[in-house]
C-alpha cells in the first residue's frame, strides 16, 4: 500500500513538472499566409490581377529585327536611303492595366518602343502609345480616330499589311468619346490636337483638330465612314490659319469559305494637302515633283486582297489609284497623277514568332523638262519575337 502511494505520488510530481515546463516552453508563429498572384481571365489570355487589388495587368511586347533597301529620285513610303541597307532593331514592351466599375471598364495604357536604326538611336520614339478609359472616354496620347477607335474593329488602317498602303497614319493628344449599340453599331467623336500649333507663334489658337466616325461590325465584315477638320493646314499657298477636310468611306468583307482570306476597298478625298490626306505619315507625304515638293491627291481609291493558305502562312496585295496631287501644304492643284502596288507576306513557323516581307512600287507624274523618274520602289523583311 505505502510502495503503491509512493509510485503514484512520484508519477504525479513528475506529470505536474513536465506540463510545468511545457507552459514555459518558447511557441514559434505560424507564417503569414503569402498572397500569390492570380490568373484573370476576364479580359484574356495573359492577365493577372495585381496582389491586392482587383485590377487586372497585362505585360507584353515585341522584338523586332528589320532590313530594308529602297530606290527612288523623288522619295520612297519608307523613308529609307536610296542605294543602301536599312537596319533597325526595336524593343517594345505595353503595360494593359483593366478593373471593372460602375461607370464601365477603366483602363490605362502604356506602350514604349526603344528604336536603333542603322548608327541612330531613335530616343524619340519611346513613348508610343499612352491612355486611359472609362466606359467610353478616352483621352491620351494614341492613333488619331482617322486611324483607328477602340470599337472600330477591322475598321481601322489602309490595306492588309502592317504598314497599310497609303491612308493618313497619325498619332495625336486626343480626348474622344467611342459609342457602341446593338448589331455592331459603333460611333466616335474625337478632339484632338492641331499638329501645327505651337510652331510658330503667328498661327498659335486653341481650335483643335476634329474627326467623327460611324461604322458597323458583323461577321461578315465592316463598313465605315469618316470624317476629319484640319483647323490648320499650316500653307504657304492659302491664308496661314485656313483649314481643310478629309473623308474616308471603307468596306471590309470577309471571304466565305476562306477563314482568315478577306477583301477591303477604301476611297478618299481632301479639298487640300491637309492631315486627312492619305500621304500623310509616309516617306511620300512631300516628294519632289520636279520644281517643287507636292503632297497628297485630291482623291485616291485602294483596293486590297488578302488570302490566309494555312495557319502559318498568308499573303496579300493591295493597289491604290491617286488624283490629281496638290503642291505640298496647300489646295493648289497640280494636275498631277499616280498609283502605288503593294505586295506583301507573313510567315508564322512557330507560335509568337513571325517572319513578315512588304514591298511598295509607286509610280507618280512629275513636271516634264525636270529629268526626274516618278518611280519609287522600297521594302524590308522583318522578323518578330511577341511576348
Amino acid at each position: 500500500m505505502n510502495i503503491k502511494s509512493l509510485i503514484l505520488g512520484s508519477a504525479t510530481v513528475a506529470l505536474a513538472t513536465a506540463g510545468a515546463q511545457a507552459a514555459d516552453a518558447i511557441v514559434i508563429a505560424e507564417p503569414e499566409p503569402v498572397e500569390y498572384v492570380r490568373v484573370c481571365d476576364v479580359y484574356g489570355a495573359g492577365f493577372f490581377y495585381i496582389p491586392g487589388t482587383e485590377t487586372c495587368l497585362r505585360i507584353g511586347g515585341e522584338v523586332r529585327a528589320q532590313y530594308g533597301t529602297a530606290d527612288s529620285d523623288i522619295g520612297n513610303y519608307n523613308g529609307m536611303a536610296n542605294d543602301q541597307w536599312h537596319s533597325r532593331a526595336r524593343g517594345r514592351i505595353y503595360f494593359d492595366a483593366r478593373s471593372e466599375t460602375e461607370y464601365g471598364l477603366l483602363r490605362g495604357y502604356v506602350r514604349l518602343d526603344l528604336q536603333k536604326t542603322n548608327t541612330e538611336f531613335s530616343g524619340s520614339q519611346l513613348v508610343n502609345h499612352v491612355w486611359l478609359s472609362l466606359g467610353g472616354f478616352r483621352t491620351g496620347w494614341t492613333d488619331s480616330a482617322w486611324v483607328s477607335t477602340p470599337q472600330g474593329g477591322v475598321a481601322a488602317g489602309g490595306s492588309h499589311t502592317d504598314n497599310g498602303f497609303f491612308y493618313g497614319y497619325h498619332q495625336t493628344h486626343l480626348i474622344q468619346y467611342n459609342f457602341s449599340g446593338s448589331n455592331g453599331f459603333f460611333a466616335t467623336g474625337s478632339i484632338e490636337f492641331d499638329e501645327t500649333q505651337n510652331v510658330s507663334t503667328a498661327i498659335n489658337n486653341y481650335t483643335p483638330d476634329l474627326v467623327g466616325v460611324v461604322g458597323v461590325n458583323q461577321g461578315w465584315g465592316a463598313a465605315w465612314l469618316k470624317v476629319g477638320y484640319d483647323s490648320d493646314i499650316n500653307t504657304t499657298g492659302r491664308d496661314a490659319v485656313d483649314s481643310g477636310f478629309g473623308v474616308t468611306a471603307g468596306l471590309h468583307y470577309n471571304i466565305p469559305g476562306a477563314p482568315g482570306s478577306s477583301f477591303r476597298l477604301i476611297g478618299y478625298y481632301a479639298d487640300s494637302d491637309n492631315l486627312f490626306n492619305p500621304l500623310t505619315g509616309t516617306g511620300l507625304a512631300a516628294w519632289n515633283a520636279g520644281p517643287g515638293l507636292a503632297g497628297g491627291p485630291e482623291w485616291s481609291v485602294l483596293a486590297s486582297y488578302h488570302h490566309q493558305f494555312n495557319a502559318q502562312f498568308g499573303a496579300s496585295i493591295g493597289a491604290q489609284y491617286f488624283s490629281d496631287f496638290y503642291v505640298a501644304g496647300t489646295d493648289i492643284s497640280t494636275g498631277l497623277d499616280g498609283w502605288a502596288l503593294e505586295l506583301a507576306a507573313v510567315w508564322t513557323p512557330v507560335e509568337n514568332f513571325t517572319v513578315r516581307s512588304e514591298v511598295i512600287y509607286s509610280d507618280f507624274d512629275t513636271v516634264p523638262g525636270w529629268g526626274l523618274d516618278g518611280d519609287s520602289v522600297s521594302g524590308f523583311i522583318r522578323f518578330s519575337r511577341f511576348f
